[in-house]
């Protein structure tokens, strides 16, 4: 199929959506459907993710509902052949004809629901007292035992919050390796008390100006709030404007950090997905 070909048949789709962001990240893993008359009629894209090894992600876009089949087949092929055991996607509501037709009809069900909302800092009211018991990166980095907790938590709060599209065997370096690099390195990252680990909140900058709340934890709740507002007003003082973050609907405190802060509602990001088993056989990686 011809890129003209393509931008006929999502002509009427969002740029925005998945099927766009994922054909054009990932051109090479398309799959199209002609009609016998030699018209494009759909458009299936695979994705993979060497951090969550067991899925094959598909992005689909089949107005006919009678191509549902031949592409769930095609997918479920393409699992078998990469040695997967879950098909996922992503969407946003209301649900695409052909999700719904996996979630009534197929056994596929709502995996995870995510939240990318955002808030002014300027409309967040909040006011810290200087504290010892916050530290920074360059804190924890010079303290290993400090870090090796942080890092056994924080790794742990993710294996168990993406339990049900498992991430691959990680050690704690790779860990680090992963978490550490993009946090802003002058701005406040845990809470400690009596030398443990209370609350983490790992803060990025991922556009200018914007303050983003990471991967975070707690031993309770409430020890995210006094962590949180430091991180705030660290912010304020930056220059920085805006407040984000990405919360999972599998992660309690992030929903509580969600609804702790006045973030304007933001869409539902929904994984829909399946355990699937091929040949009598669940392959697993």
């Amino acid at each position: 199929m011809t890129q003209v070909e393509v931008e006929q048949l999502l002509a009427c789709v969002s740029q925005a959506m998945p099927i766009w962001r994922t054909y054009r990240a990932h051109p090479e893993h398309a799959k199209f459907y002609r009609d016998t008359a030699g018209e494009p009629v759909g458009l299936l894209v695979f994705t993979t993710n060497a951090f969550h090894p067991h899925a094959l992600g598909m992005a689909v876009y089949a107005p006919a509902a009678d191509l549902f089949p031949q592409i769930l087949a095609d997918a479920q092929k393409e699992a078998h052949r990469q040695h997967k055991d879950r098909l996922v996607t992503w969407e946003y509501r209301p649900f695409s004809a052909f999700t719904d037709w996996l979630l009534a009809q197929q056994g596929f069900a709502v995996w995870r629901e995510t939240v990318m909302p955002t808030v002014q800092l300027a409309d967040i009211t909040v006011s810290v007292a200087p504290s010892a018991d916050l530290l920074t990166l360059a804190d924890i980095q010079a303290d290993p035992e400090i870090r090796t907790q942080l890092l056994a938590m924080s790794l742990a709060d993710y294996r168990r919050v993406h339990a049900i599209n498992p991430m691959a065997d990680t050690t704690p370096q790779q860990w680090a390796q992963t978490v550490f690099p993009d946090v802003l390195p002058s701005a406040p990252l845990a809470l400690v008390r009596q030398n443990r680990v209370a609350a983490y909140t790992f803060p990025f900058e991922d556009d200018p100006g914007i303050l983003i709340f990471g991967w975070l934890g707690a031993v309770r709740a409430a020890d995210l709030w006094p962590l949180q507002a430091a991180q705030i007003c660290w912010a304020r003082q930056q220059g920085m404007t805006g407040l984000s973050g990405e919360f999972d609907s599998t992660d309690p405190l992030a929903l509580a950090t969600y609804r702790h802060w006045p973030f304007t509602p933001a869409p539902d990001y929904t994984m829909v997905g399946k355990n699937i088993t091929l040949d009598g056989l669940t392959f697993t990686q």
